[in-house]
């Protein structure tokens, strides 16, 4: 394996790659929030200290079963101050009732005085991964909207996206950037665009302009990159053998042109990469994962998890919580359908903060960064 000292050099080969699929759209997340703040009059979010279990509350995406706002629910934004929330077809079903929503989770985040407008978030791919079952421009799976060639991808985004916004949705939990190259992968399939990084690439930049058009932000998914896997993270553990080689000229190229067309929040997952990451953690709490990241795909955007209550985790979700801060994601999905279990992950973090396991330094930077991504798409 290459040494992390060597993955700028390994960025310089995908730099390319970046700027051929969207040399008209910023390239890092911050040039995009400059170029959404000057559109929209919204302010460019200035450097704070934020009370520290402020901050802490701004790092955790809350998730619900049921179709009502719960005291649970309540509590994690009034109290704990928690600023995202995850929301789920079982929650809401139609976009009428998205809306009910998004209305109920914004005024509560008004009574909790949070530093900024409540974030409310799906997971709207299309195909099999849809949310909103009426109501909404709903799109096929990746595999065939990749047909309709860029120019057809970011119109039928945009459609679709107007509609999330409508409804109060600021951050989609898409485009999957991930090539699917392993026959007996168990959860990407046609959730793809395909196998070729030079046809995916600009596919994926695709969605994410389209989804910008519409005035919701975008999220890479999954990285280090779940195609070539066999299996399915969600009920057992998932590992791939691809070498930092072979990353870097397959699945690395298909998230630097999401990354280059503005992409606002990267996922990690929960897929064990040991040539990546001889440790084999998880990559969503692997902190050599997310300096991968970081520094060889340049990307200065939100760092979040995918579901930390997935199996392939091996942990308990408030312990994982506090490990994938640790690792560096500054947003840690939760989605336990248990708010009493993400009250006590927000406590576990709080403490981990407090004896000094995790630098608040730290803390502050993700919240920061967490903080811009909402006031980017913020709604009026």
């Amino acid at each position: 394996m290459s040494s992390p000292s060597r993955w700028p050099l390994v960025a310089v080969g995908l730099s390319a790659a970046m700027c051929a699929c969207s040399s008209a759209a910023p390239t890092t997340p911050s040039a995009a929030l400059a170029t959404k703040a000057a559109v929209s009059g919204v302010p460019p979010v200035t450097p704070a200290t934020l009370p520290l279990s402020v901050a802490v509350g701004q790092m955790l995406v809350a998730s619900v079963s049921g179709p009502v706002v719960t005291d649970g629910l309540r509590h994690l934004i009034l109290d704990d101050k928690v600023g995202t929330v995850l929301l789920f077809r079982s929650n809401f079903g139609d976009a009428a009732g998205l809306r009910s929503w998004t209305t109920q989770l914004q005024a509560l985040g008004r009574i909790a005085g949070l530093p900024a407008p409540l974030l409310v978030t799906t997971d709207e791919e299309g195909g099999s991964v849809d949310q909103v079952a009426n109501g909404l421009h709903l799109l096929p799976a990746a595999q065939a909207l990749g047909s309709e060639g860029s120019a057809g991808v970011r119109r039928d985004v945009a459609a679709m996206a107007g509609g999330l916004r409508a409804d109060g949705v600021g951050l989609d939990l898409a485009p999957v950037a991930d090539l699917r190259t392993n026959p007996a992968d168990a959860v990407i399939g046609s959730r793809s665009f395909g196998s070729d990084a030079s046809v995916v690439g600009p596919l994926v930049a695709a969605y994410v302009n389209g989804l910008h058009d519409g005035g919701v932000g975008a999220t890479l998914k999954h990285f280090p990159g779940l195609g070539g896997a066999a299996g399915d993270p969600h009920r057992q553990v998932v590992t791939d053998l691809v070498t930092l080689a072979q990353w870097s000229a397959t699945t690395a190229r298909s998230f630097a042109a999401g990354i280059g067309a503005g992409a606002d929040a990267v996922m990690t997952t929960s897929l064990r990469v040991p040539n990546l990451d001889p440790s084999n953690r998880p990559a969503l709490l692997s902190p050599v994962i997310v300096r991968l990241l970081r520094d060889t795909l340049r990307f200065s955007g939100v760092v979040l998890t995918d579901s930390l209550s997935m199996t392939a985790v091996g942990e308990s979700m408030p312990r994982a919580t506090v490990d994938a801060a640790a690792a560096g994601n500054d947003l840690l999905l939760m989605s336990s359908g248990s708010t009493t279990l993400e009250d006590q992950a927000d406590q576990m973090l709080l403490a981990a903060v407090r004896s000094g396991a995790i630098p608040e330094g730290q803390v502050q930077a993700s919240a920061q960064r967490v903080l811009a991504l909402h006031r980017r798409y913020v709604l009026t």
